[in-house]
């Protein structure tokens, strides 16, 4: 796992959860993180290298698969911006889907996506790469999105929407059916969306009001 903090401890105990308890037979190993002050593990799981390390030190393993974890809400798309410094080919990304979500069998998704627990992702709905869901997220059927969006837990995507990346949706916060989501928006916890929106802004509300651009 490259990241320590926040969604990325929370996937890892989630994967553990899935072994611990739904017989899952990959083994989370430990995270990759460049602060010294957390010492040598993060809720008892190891430590094992400095971000950029990683690959160096993993790569050659062909078994071992990561996951990219350091976004924040207000720079997902500068964070996501990242991951070519981390030199993990984008076929070597996990996708990690806890046992107790459910996920149509016409869904498409590409690599590095997190789909915990409860979340349900509907009939043919397409994602690219680096989505997170956290937990009791609902992805409406025939929706497609692109890459490293993050969606809050609880947070309802209706059917029928066009997203593009680097959107995040706060928690509980909702998008209505068969609307346009542009790129890098940012939706605050409890918004509701009723119509679509254009790329690069903060809305907040119910009904969700344009803030300012980002």
């Amino acid at each position: 796992m490259i990241g320590g903090i926040g969604t990325a401890v929370n996937i890892a105990e989630q994967m553990q959860n899935a072994i611990d308890h739904f017989g899952l037979k990959d083994e989370f190993l430990g995270f990759a993180f460049d602060d010294e002050n957390f010492g040598d593990e993060i809720n008892g799981f190891p430590i094992l290298s400095k971000t950029r390390e990683a690959w160096d030190k993993y790569g050659k393993h062909n078994d071992v698969y990561f996951m990219y974890q350091l976004y924040r809400p207000d720079k997902i798309k500068e964070r996501s911006g990242w991951i070519p410094q981390f030199k993990v080919p984008t076929e070597r990304y996990y996708n990690f889907i806890h046992p107790t979500a459910v996920i149509c069998r016409s869904a498409k998704m590409g690599y590095g996506n997190a789909i915990q627990a409860g979340t349900v992702l509907g009939s043919n709905v397409h994602m690219g790469n680096h989505n997170t869901f956290n937990s009791n997220v609902l992805y409406g059927h025939d929706t497609k999105m692109g890459d490293h969006n993050f969606f809050a837990g609880h947070s309802l995507i209706g059917s029928n929407i066009k997203m593009g990346s680097f959107v995040f949706l706060g928690l509980n916060a909702a998008l209505n059916n068969q609307i346009t989501v542009g790129d890098n928006v940012m939706i605050g916890m409890g918004s509701n969306v009723i119509k679509s929106l254009e790329p690069n802004q903060l809305v907040i509300g119910t009904p969700a009001k344009f803030i300012k651009a980002l």
